[in-house]
């Protein structure tokens, strides 16, 4: 899948479009998402152009997927969700209801610190 600037996560990387960042580093942003689950559920996008996992994993560096992969331990910390568990989702493509053509991660559990 090719990759299409015209997606929300997109803009919302390029600040022309709001959300709520939980986490800002240096390959990746956290957001809430805007139509929540569970309790707990945010996106983790990197910051790179990518359109779905398979697409990051080929071209993304190894300090990008290094900070992403840490950056998703870094919500499961904060949130303290280990104690009940969690999910972790990316979808790709029409078959897998990918919705936004950016490579993100959906991270839903129970339980938050907040």
């Amino acid at each position: 899948m090719a990759y299409d600037k015209d997606n929300v996560f997109y803009k919302i990387l390029h600040k022309e479009a709001p959300c709520e960042i939980v986490l800002d580093g240096k390959h990746f942003i956290v957001i809430k998402d805007i139509k929540p689950k569970a309790p707990v559920h945010l996106l983790i996008i990197p910051k790179g152009e990518y359109s779905d996992y398979a697409d990051f994993i080929n071209r993304a560096s190894n300090d990008e997927i290094l900070d992403f992969n840490n950056g998703i331990l870094s919500v499961i910390d904060k949130f303290h969700l280990n104690d009940g568990g969690y999910r972790l989702i990316s979808n790709c493509g029409k078959f897998g209801e990918q919705e936004v053509p950016h490579m993100h991660v959906h991270v839903l559990g129970s339980k938050t610190s907040d």
